[in-house]
This record gives C-alpha cells, structure tokens and sequence, in this order.
C-alpha cells in the first residue's frame, strides 16, 4: 500500500546515506545479519551477543513489520553468530509487541507525524524497546550520550545475570570520566596488562549500540544518531583502567577522578 511504499522510500533514502541501521534490510527483505563477534567461548556466564539482545531486536521488528489480519507478524530472518549457531540456515525470529499502553504507533505516525506528542510517543516507544517506558522522566533529564549509555546498561542489568556491581561501576564511572577526556588523552592511555573478561564486556557493549541504533532509526529517531555514536559512549582503554580500578576495590572517589 501507499504507506508502506513511503516508509520503503523513506528508509531506502537513509540506508544510502548511512542515516539508519538494518531497517531498510527488515523492511523490504525481512533479513538481517551480523556474521561476526568478539566473545569467550569460556565464560559461560556472558550469553552470546546475539541472545542478548535479540528481545530488543523482537520488539523492534513489531514496530517495523505489520500484524496480518489474524494478528500475526511475519518472521525475521536472522543470520547472528554465536557459540554454537553454525550459521549453515536463518533462525526465524517472530516480533513481540513492546509494552505500551493502547498499542505501537505505526510508522506513519512515528516516521512523519510532528508536534510535541509526537516526539514523546517516539521517546517512549524507543524506550519500550528496552523495558525502560517508566524511566523516561529521569532519562530525558540526562545529557543525549549519557541518556543513551544509560539506556544499554540498564538494558544489559536486566539481561546478564553475572554483571556485579564492580562492573556497573567500571561501566558509569567509563561515561562519566570519558566526557572530559580529549582524543589525544586516550590515545595515550597507558596499560599494565590487559583483562579478558573486560574486553569481552566491551564488546558486548558496543554490539550493544547497534541494536540502540536499530531502534532509534525504527522509531523515528528520538535520539540525533550523532549521539549514539561509538566514540561519545565507549572507549576501550578507559574501560579496562575503570574495570580493573572498580575490581581492585578503589575508591569511589578514585574511580570518578575526583568528579
């Protein structure tokens, strides 16, 4: 139908201009895929990158794809990497609904719709993606980067079960000290050795941002995709120095550089 032509438009336009992430791909192929990872097979308390997020990545596709007439949605084709998944046949995945009262926007409303209500449908739509509708008021009076980081690591609290508080530390005191830090002063991050299960974290957290991505795009971009950007939210280095400062059981004051 008419609508649906606009949206394909609409995100054909973007995936040219490298504007939006896999939307395009959902959308005219019911398909997406990341045949790649950085993970230990070893620690088995870390579940893979792609069963990680994949309740993030249900919801999304239900904002994306349509419901036939007897209220079902098409299925996705996924081609994810993970320990075990040899990768010879997509998984289909079905799209859930995310909890909103009175149903989701379509796509009409999210994508072209304008006004004040709007933007707040978008916001909290995009929240629901990640089981976080009730924490839009404390989230929106956050920085955009900060709001966004805050958004993955509450996402991540909920779903690894083996994150300790050291590692929420490591990771808020990365976001917080990361603002003042120039390029240079990264770059020249100096480390004694470097920890696994720190790098394994990371990279969770960074294939994280793609599905925050996916779903900023898929909701008619409440965030400006500058702001979810990989180098506004993360930076190895520092994460290893908060992650083996945090493990070492310095102090909170150490740990935040005296902010």
């Amino acid at each position: 139908d008419q609508q649906l032509f606009t949206s394909l438009k609409l995100a054909k336009e973007q995936h040219i201009q490298s504007e939006n992430y896999a939307i395009f791909n959902i959308l005219s192929n019911g398909e997406i895929e990341c045949s790649n990872s950085l993970e230990d097979e070893c620690d088995t308390e870390i579940p893979g990158q792609a069963l990680i997020y994949r309740p993030a990545r249900q919801h999304v596709y239900s904002v994306l794809l349509e419901s036939g007439k007897d209220g079902a949605y098409p299925s996705v084709k996924e081609w994810f990497v993970y320990f075990g998944n040899p990768l010879q046949q997509p998984e289909l995945v079905q799209p859930v609904q995310p909890p909103i009262p009175g149903g989701t926007p379509n796509l009409k409303t999210l994508w072209f719709a304008k006004g004040p209500d709007v933007e707040k449908q978008r916001y909290s739509t995009f929240l629901a993606c990640f089981h976080l509708q009730d924490m839009m008021e404390e989230l929106q009076a956050l920085e955009a980067p900060v709001a966004g980081f805050c958004c993955l690591l509450a996402y991540l609290i909920l779903q690894v079960k083996s994150l300790s508080l050291e590692d929420l530390n490591a990771f808020v005191a990365l976001i917080l000290c990361l603002r003042g830090r120039s390029a240079a002063q990264l770059a020249g991050l100096q480390l004694a050795q470097v920890d696994s299960r720190a790098v394994h974290l990371g990279a969770v957290f960074i294939r994280g941002l793609t599905t925050l991505l996916m779903a900023n795009s898929a909701c008619g971009f409440p965030f400006r995709m500058d702001d979810l950007m990989p180098w506004k939210l993360f930076d190895g280095k520092l994460f290893q120095e908060k992650y083996q400062q945090s493990h070492r059981g310095c102090s909170m004051e150490e740990l935040l550089e005296g902010n």
